[in-house]
Protein backbone atom coordinates (compact mmCIF):
# COMPACT_ATOMS: atom_id res chain seq x y z
CA UNK A 1 0.00 0.00 0.00
CA UNK A 2 2.78 2.06 0.91
CA UNK A 3 4.33 1.88 -2.82
CA UNK A 4 0.92 2.60 -3.91
CA UNK A 5 1.03 6.14 -2.37
CA UNK A 6 4.71 7.00 -3.77
CA UNK A 7 3.83 5.92 -7.52
CA UNK A 8 0.63 8.46 -6.56
CA UNK A 9 3.13 11.11 -5.23
CA UNK A 10 5.35 10.35 -7.71
CA UNK A 11 3.01 10.70 -10.41
CA UNK A 12 1.09 13.91 -8.97
CA UNK A 13 4.41 15.19 -9.07
CA UNK A 14 5.40 14.96 -12.54
CA UNK A 15 1.94 16.29 -13.51
CA UNK A 16 2.50 19.46 -11.68
CA UNK A 17 6.29 19.85 -12.79
CA UNK A 18 4.76 19.25 -16.64
CA UNK A 19 2.31 21.80 -16.01
CA UNK A 20 4.61 24.27 -15.02
CA UNK A 21 6.82 23.51 -17.46
CA UNK A 22 3.72 24.34 -20.12
CA UNK A 23 2.81 26.79 -18.17
CA UNK A 24 6.15 28.74 -18.33
CA UNK A 25 6.08 28.27 -21.77
CA UNK A 26 3.03 29.74 -22.92
CA UNK A 27 3.35 33.11 -21.01
CA UNK A 28 6.77 33.29 -22.83
CA UNK A 29 4.80 33.35 -25.29
CA UNK A 30 2.15 35.56 -24.66
CA UNK A 31 4.65 38.32 -24.10
CA UNK A 32 6.04 38.60 -27.52
CA UNK A 33 2.39 38.33 -29.04
CA UNK A 34 1.09 40.99 -26.50
CA UNK A 35 4.05 43.29 -26.96
CA UNK A 36 3.22 42.62 -31.28
CA UNK A 37 -0.59 43.39 -29.90
CA UNK A 38 0.00 46.96 -28.19
CA UNK A 39 2.48 47.75 -31.43
CA UNK A 40 -1.28 47.15 -33.72
CA UNK A 41 -3.17 49.17 -30.94
CA UNK A 42 -1.19 51.82 -31.11
CA UNK A 43 -0.92 51.51 -34.88
CA UNK A 44 -5.28 50.91 -35.03
CA UNK A 45 -5.01 54.82 -33.25
CA UNK A 46 -2.95 56.34 -35.62
CA UNK A 47 -4.30 54.97 -38.70
CA UNK A 48 -8.36 56.21 -36.51
CA UNK A 49 -6.28 59.43 -36.59
CA UNK A 50 -7.21 59.78 -40.34
CA UNK A 51 -10.80 58.86 -39.00
CA UNK A 52 -11.37 62.14 -37.50
CA UNK A 53 -9.86 63.65 -40.39
CA UNK A 54 -12.53 62.17 -42.63
CA UNK A 55 -15.18 61.87 -40.40
CA UNK A 56 -18.61 63.78 -40.92
CA UNK A 57 -18.05 65.40 -37.27
CA UNK A 58 -14.60 65.73 -34.99
CA UNK A 59 -16.97 64.49 -32.25
CA UNK A 60 -17.67 61.29 -34.08
CA UNK A 61 -13.54 61.18 -34.54
CA UNK A 62 -12.90 61.35 -31.19
CA UNK A 63 -15.56 59.15 -29.54
CA UNK A 64 -13.39 56.38 -31.79
CA UNK A 65 -9.89 57.49 -30.96
CA UNK A 66 -10.76 58.00 -27.00
CA UNK A 67 -12.37 54.35 -26.98
CA UNK A 68 -9.01 52.97 -28.28
CA UNK A 69 -7.02 54.37 -26.11
CA UNK A 70 -8.45 53.69 -23.13
CA UNK A 71 -9.09 50.41 -24.53
CA UNK A 72 -5.17 50.17 -24.67
CA UNK A 73 -5.21 51.21 -20.86
CA UNK A 74 -7.01 48.20 -20.00
CA UNK A 75 -4.32 46.35 -22.35
CA UNK A 76 -1.82 47.22 -20.58
CA UNK A 77 -3.45 46.93 -17.05
CA UNK A 78 -3.60 42.98 -18.05
CA UNK A 79 -0.04 42.82 -19.81
CA UNK A 80 1.77 43.84 -16.30
CA UNK A 81 0.11 41.24 -14.42
CA UNK A 82 1.03 38.61 -17.38
CA UNK A 83 4.75 40.39 -16.72
CA UNK A 84 4.73 39.60 -13.12
CA UNK A 85 3.39 36.28 -13.59
CA UNK A 86 6.41 35.77 -15.43
CA UNK A 87 8.27 36.92 -12.70
CA UNK A 88 6.83 35.59 -9.55
CA UNK A 89 4.42 32.77 -11.06
CA UNK A 90 1.68 33.76 -9.45
CA UNK A 91 -0.75 36.31 -9.80
CA UNK A 92 -1.34 38.91 -7.87
CA UNK A 93 -4.71 40.52 -7.06
CA UNK A 94 -3.77 43.94 -6.98
CA UNK A 95 -2.71 43.31 -10.59
CA UNK A 96 -6.20 42.02 -11.34
CA UNK A 97 -8.02 44.22 -9.55
CA UNK A 98 -6.45 47.50 -11.35
CA UNK A 99 -7.47 45.53 -14.91
CA UNK A 100 -10.64 45.85 -13.98
CA UNK A 101 -10.81 49.18 -12.13
CA UNK A 102 -9.14 50.47 -15.26
CA UNK A 103 -12.19 48.46 -17.32
CA UNK A 104 -15.31 49.92 -15.34
CA UNK A 105 -13.48 53.83 -15.90
CA UNK A 106 -13.24 52.90 -19.13
CA UNK A 107 -16.53 51.93 -19.35
CA UNK A 108 -18.06 55.06 -17.86
CA UNK A 109 -15.82 57.54 -19.25
CA UNK A 110 -16.72 56.23 -22.96
CA UNK A 111 -20.66 55.84 -21.22
CA UNK A 112 -20.40 59.94 -20.32
CA UNK A 113 -18.84 60.78 -23.38
CA UNK A 114 -21.41 59.50 -25.20
CA UNK A 115 -24.32 60.23 -23.14
CA UNK A 116 -25.37 56.62 -23.27
CA UNK A 117 -25.18 55.73 -19.36
CA UNK A 118 -28.24 56.08 -17.55
CA UNK A 119 -28.70 56.86 -13.33
CA UNK A 120 -28.85 52.95 -12.17
CA UNK A 121 -26.04 52.39 -14.52
CA UNK A 122 -23.89 54.82 -12.95
CA UNK A 123 -24.73 53.70 -9.61
CA UNK A 124 -24.07 50.22 -10.32
CA UNK A 125 -20.78 50.82 -11.57
CA UNK A 126 -19.58 53.38 -8.44
CA UNK A 127 -20.86 50.16 -6.36
CA UNK A 128 -18.53 47.87 -7.87
CA UNK A 129 -15.85 50.69 -8.06
CA UNK A 130 -16.52 50.71 -4.16
CA UNK A 131 -16.07 47.23 -3.68
CA UNK A 132 -13.17 46.76 -6.34
CA UNK A 133 -11.64 49.77 -4.18
CA UNK A 134 -12.43 47.92 -0.92
CA UNK A 135 -10.65 44.46 -2.45
CA UNK A 136 -7.36 46.42 -3.27
CA UNK A 137 -7.06 47.99 -0.16
CA UNK A 138 -7.27 44.39 1.54
CA UNK A 139 -5.27 43.27 -1.00
CA UNK A 140 -2.17 45.25 0.11
CA UNK A 141 -3.28 45.94 3.85
CA UNK A 142 -3.05 42.17 4.01
CA UNK A 143 -0.34 40.67 2.02
CA UNK A 144 -0.29 36.70 1.48
CA UNK A 145 2.87 35.17 3.59
CA UNK A 146 5.64 34.68 2.03
CA UNK A 147 5.31 30.72 3.27
CA UNK A 148 2.49 29.89 2.20
CA UNK A 149 3.18 31.61 -1.47
CA UNK A 150 3.39 28.61 -4.47
CA UNK A 151 7.38 27.55 -5.61
CA UNK A 152 8.52 28.60 -9.02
Amino acid sequence: MWNVAKAGTALDSSATALFRIVALWMVKLLIPLSIIALMMGVARVVVDLAHIYRGPSIAEGFDLLLSDILSMFVVIELLKSVVDYFEVHRLKLTFVIDAAVVFLLREVMIGVYRHAVNAAELAAIAALLLVLGAFRVAAVRFPPEVGNAPRP
